[in-house]
């Protein structure tokens, strides 16, 4: 085990981090010379010097040895997630927003992991730059924090794959070009640039429109977005608005940001071939469309109206599929054939290598192959079947991998509702709640629904949620190598 190189690599992720707080900070400053009723400058200056100093304090035993392998990368990712949410719910409690420390550090693990459950029920009146950080949280999450610092710190390369691996959504990570670092810079790019265009596309449509939106608005609505995490500044999150062009944008951005970046990058190379033939890409389009067109059907006696019906269906799907979690209709009202379907596709999350979350795509789907192939031998028990994707042969050890993460997935999601449903709450909103953290979606269903918040459990169960949240943003593996001995054995 490399401790001096776990210590250096968390050192910069940290200072990137007391950096990045900065923004809030000027937000903070523009606002209260704006005369608007802002937190104090200290709700941002305190945790920005305990970034920095920790930082600092992390990265001035510089180790002569750099090398990372998997156990490293894993306990970087783990130790840098629970201690980032930590120090990042410090302007929640300072400012008063949550002056509770369990429920802010809550707020903080569902922003940094983009699941977006909230134990909020006034958002509002909160202070301009403690609703932009809320949001920034997202951003942040989004596509990772060290894969960030891969990207724009120089002597974060040498094995920084194992970093990457630790943190990047599904079950391999692939470069789109030949270094790790030029990979993780062209993709937070694409992803600044995605985050730019919804921000202007958002504001100057609206204006169009006539729809009265701020800029604000615009600004950390598409954060939450392109995080695929859901906070919304209004308390009737994006129904609020009561903008049908608003509700269309956020469809399609957060479709665009369930996708895996790596298509992205063929689409700018004009390797259009590659998109074409990418299965995964090819299985998200299909069972959005099926939900969809099932759930039109199924709640189209509540609106009496095609349109409205089909909007509002795909909201709602792509909401929970992309794992956003924004809301513009209670589905909790709606038929509980609706629901299911909802509940499902949220276990299935989006496409590996995107911001989304849940069990991704190309997992189910080779979870479906190996299935095919096994029902195929047991009626030719000596053919030789091989699961493949996208035409080529998936390796046994890949499928092995795949069947232990369910595993885990499983037991971490029963074992959490047991845990959970201590508290005396109805067997629906425990199991809903486990299911919606663990997948990093944020509303579920009954007390948690898109109109209800999660201030109704109490702290056990808040500390077993905020668990299944980060456990599920970094895939499992990270948080349960954490909890294990053999992981800090020096062999």
């Amino acid at each position: 085990m490399n401790y001096k190189a776990i210590s250096y690599m968390l050192g910069k992720i940290f200072i990137i981090l007391g950096l990045l707080m900065i923004l809030p900070l000027l937000i903070c400053v523009y606002y209260t010379l704006n005369g608007f009723a802002e937190a104090s400058i200290y709700s941002f200056i305190i945790p920005i010097v305990s970034f920095l100093g920790l930082g600092l304090l992390l990265k001035s035993n510089k180790p002569k040895n750099f090398n990372i392998y998997a156990k490293e990368g894993f306990i970087i990712c783990g130790l840098a997630w629970i201690i980032m949410s930590v120090l990042g719910a410090i302007p929640f409690v300072i400012s008063k927003s949550i002056p509770n420390i369990i429920d802010a550090v809550f707020e903080t693990v569902s922003g940094f992991t983009t699941t977006g459950a909230t134990i909020l029920s006034e958002i509002e009146s909160l202070p301009k730059s403690i609703l932009f950080w809320r949001s920034f949280t997202h951003w942040i999450g989004g596509m990772g924090i060290l894969s960030f610092m891969i990207a724009i710190v120089p002597k974060a390369k040498g094995n920084s794959m194992f970093i990457m691996k630790a943190e990047v959504p599904g079950p391999s990570t692939s470069k789109v070009v030949s270094k790790i670092a030029d990979s993780a810079r062209i993709l937070y790019i694409i992803y600044f640039a995605m985050t730019i265009s919804e921000i202007f596309i958002l504001y100057f449509g609206n204006k169009i429109s006539g729809d009265n939106i701020r800029f604000f608005d615009c600004v950390v609505t598409s954060f939450s977005n392109a995080g695929t995490g859901g906070f919304a500044v209004l308390n009737n999150s994006i129904y609020g608005y009561h903008s049908t062009f608003t509700e269309w944008v956020l469809i399609v951005f957060m479709f665009l940001f369930g996708v895996n970046f790596n298509l992205y990058y063929f689409l700018l190379t004009r390797k259009i071939k590659n998109i074409f033939k990418d299965e995964e890409l090819r299985g998200y389009i299909l069972i959005n469309l099926i939900c969809v067109a099932l759930i039109t059907l199924n709640i189209y006696d509540m609106y009496g109206n095609l349109s409205t019906a089909v909007r509002h269906a795909f909201f709602n799907v792509n909401t929970v599929m992309s794992t956003t979690g924004f809301g513009t209709e209670d589905f909790n009202l709606w038929p509980t054939f609706s629901k299911v379907i909802l509940m499902v596709v949220m276990c299935f999350g989006s496409c590996a290598g995107s911001t989304g979350g849940g069990i991704k795509i190309v997992r189910i789907e080779l979870l479906v192959k190996q299935m095919h192939c096994d029902f195929k031998r047991m009626i030719r028990p000596h053919s030789v079947l091989n699961v493949k994707l996208n035409h080529k042969t998936v390796d046994n050890k890949m499928m092995s991998v795949i069947k232990s993460y369910l595993n885990i997935y499983i037991i971490t999601m029963v074992a959490s509702v047991l845990l959970v449903s201590t508290n005396g709450l109805d067997t629906t909103t425990n199991f809903t709640a486990v299911l919606s953290c663990l997948n990093n979606v944020g509303p579920g269903l009954e007390l948690i629904g898109p109109s209800g918040n999660y201030s109704v459990f109490p702290v056990f169960s808040k500390l077993i949620l905020m668990i299944d949240m980060l456990a599920g943003r970094l895939e499992l593996f990270p948080m349960l190598l954490l909890f294990s001995p053999s992981t800090w054995k020096k062999r």
